[in-house]
């Protein structure tokens, strides 16, 4: 028998043998890239959103026809009534950030390629692996290298957008005419002066129509990128994919085809001929007139927006970054401790990851706190890997339960029983996200106790909306559950016993800090150790969000109801001023 080749392990030593010897250019890389995004969030938000609207269309209307200039305007319009328009604005800042470096080293490996044909016989397989990789795949190395957040996302869009930019260059270069690259010979044109003067001129429609896909592409990496920690209207999507907010994912999918068209209309008018007739009439004629103008003005635009947003700014005050899995117990404790702190004047920034970052950025200082750590048994695989990097500052839910869950009218009462029975339930097991530490137990239950059953993986709310359609038919289904949980105030469920316990004893909730935030941050240190709840108190929150608050309001609707318990988080702590 061959023996399998240890791919996995060599590739894993790599990562770890480059972190150890190239971190401090992996820093220099992010130190780069951040500025990037905020530079342009900064000048995009600097103005009220309907003024920075009447710019872009201006701008639009000036480059563009009226049609595509109308059609902008109303897209803008609908996402700022929609209320995504500082999400689009994120989002707008990683695609112009991912591409204006991907056209940077695109570009020049572009014309390489198409000026040598060693270069392009060399860069052609990486493109295809670049291109045929899944997107999801480049996330994994963006993470150990840059942790989480807006970086790591930039760098997967640059790694997964760029091809075009590069295939597309050197086929413009290629597609040049032989004779009129003799000609500029033959009145003794200098290489550069050939390349400069007519090679990249006559080039250029098939260059832009590269940089056209190298932005659709960043741009379709946004959902993805938000996996990781990116901000942005990607974000949005991702909740209501996983929390099942069909509305909320038209919305925000919607917001995302406005700004794909509207980008895309403008990079196509850039690449059209100039002097196409066609065109020009449904142009106003004075702006037509004086396109040649159009990108001094952008740049002295720009340059007053910089000005104007660096005045205004004054002195920011350190963010304290809460990080939180997308489950829905850990949404409710997040929310409401942010929403406590800044009532006692701290600006908190959220990160929604899963469960392996989550441990991952506390670990690293990319993020301050959480309230999501499950031990002993549920979180053991990623608190034991990072534990010397993490300070734990205690309990802040007591006595939480997981394990296979039932509704009470399955007359089956233990896990032992489901293998004789599992055919009732389709031979499956409802469970929700696959990094989760519960999903990892059940495995081992089902191995254990020699069920033959399939886990099915998805999410929090699918398997919540499965429960649901199989609870209005009374037909028979188990899924992965764990108190607390909501599902048991609206259902009537039992957890099945697990004599073998495979899903380990009752557990607690732990809150977890990163090292140094307590010197950091001590009154908010001392706060974040004092916050402490009950099962009740985190499912009610829970409810609330389920029947259609948002967590915010959720959050303040129990904070306003429960005076005391706030009291007692907040005692002794000074508010920030």
């Amino acid at each position: 028998m061959i023996p399998k080749i240890p791919l996995a392990e060599w590739i894993e030593w790599l990562v770890n043998w480059l972190q150890d010897h190239f971190d401090p250019v992996f820093q220099i890389i992010k130190n780069m890239i951040e500025p990037t995004v905020t530079f342009f969030t900064r000048i995009l938000t600097v103005l009220p959103p309907l003024a920075m609207i009447s710019i872009l269309i201006f701008f639009i209307l000036w480059l563009t026809q009226i049609w595509t200039a109308v059609l902008s305007l109303a897209g803008l319009l609908l996402i700022w009534n929609l209320g995504y328009w500082d999400e689009s604005i994120q989002t707008l800042s990683l695609v112009l950030t991912s591409t204006l470096i991907a056209i940077i080293i695109g570009i020049p490996l572009g014309l390489w390629s198409g000026r040598n044909d060693r270069v392009q016989a060399f860069l052609k397989p990486i493109l295809d692996f670049m291109q045929t990789m899944p997107a999801f795949v480049y996330l994994i190395p963006a993470v150990f290298f840059f942790s989480l957040g807006t970086v790591p996302g930039v760098i997967a869009s640059v790694i997964f957008a760029m091809p075009p930019t590069i295939r597309f260059t050197s086929l413009g270069l290629r597609q040049v005419p032989i004779d009129l690259k003799e000609a500029a010979e033959a009145f003794g044109a200098t290489t550069r002066q050939k390349l400069t003067k007519v090679e990249i001129p006559l080039a250029r429609q098939t260059i832009l129509a590269g940089v056209n896909q190298t932005i659709m592409l960043s741009l379709s990496m946004v959902v993805t990128a938000s996996m990781i920690g990116a901000e942005g209207i990607g974000a949005v999507v991702l909740e209501s994919i996983t929390r099942l907010k069909v509305g909320i994912g038209f919305e925000s999918g919607l917001a995302i085809v406005i700004i794909a068209i509207i980008l895309d209309r403008l990079t196509q008018n850039l690449n059209q001929n100039r002097m196409e007739t066609g065109s020009r009439h449904r142009q106003i004629p004075l702006l037509a007139k004086t396109r040649k103008w159009a990108a001094p003005v952008a740049v002295l635009t720009v340059l007053a927006l910089t000005i104007t947003s660096y005045a205004q700014s004054g002195v920011k005050r350190n963010e304290i970054k809460l990080i939180y899995v997308n489950w829905v117990s850990e949404e409710a404790s997040t929310y409401t401790l942010k929403n406590i702190l800044e009532k006692e004047g701290f600006p908190v920034k959220l990160i929604r990851v899963d469960a392996g970052p989550m441990y991952d950025a506390i670990a690293t200082g990319n993020a301050d706190a959480m309230l999501a750590a499950w031990l002993p048994t549920t979180g053991a695989q990623y608190y034991d890997r990072y534990k010397k990097d993490l300070v734990n500052l205690g309990v802040n839910l007591e006595k939480t339960r997981i394990g296979l869950v039932v509704p009470k009218y399955v007359n089956i009462n233990s896990i032992e029983e489901l293998a004789s029975h599992k055919d009732q339930f389709d031979q499956k097991i409802i469970g929700i996200d696959p990094g989760s530490g519960t999903m990892l137990l059940a495995k081992e239950t089902i191995k254990q106790y020699n069920l033959g059953m399939k886990l099915l993986e998805g999410s929090d709310a699918a398997m919540v909306a499965e429960l649901d359609r199989a609870y209005k038919k009374k037909k028979p289904i188990v899924i992965t559950g764990w108190t607390p949980h909501w599902m048991f105030l609206k259902y009537d469920l039992k957890y099945l016993d697990d004599p073998k316990k495979t899903f380990g004893e009752p557990e607690n909730i732990y809150t977890i800090v990163r090292k140094g935030f307590k010197e950091d941050q001590p009154e908010a240190c001392k706060m974040i150790d004092q916050f402490f709840w009950t099962t009740r108190d985190m499912e009610e929150v829970m409810l609330d969000v389920a029947n259609g608050m948002t967590p915010d309001q959720a959050a303040k609707k129990w904070i306003e109801k429960h005076p005391n318990q706030v009291a007692e988080i907040t005692a002794g702590v000074q508010k920030n001023k």
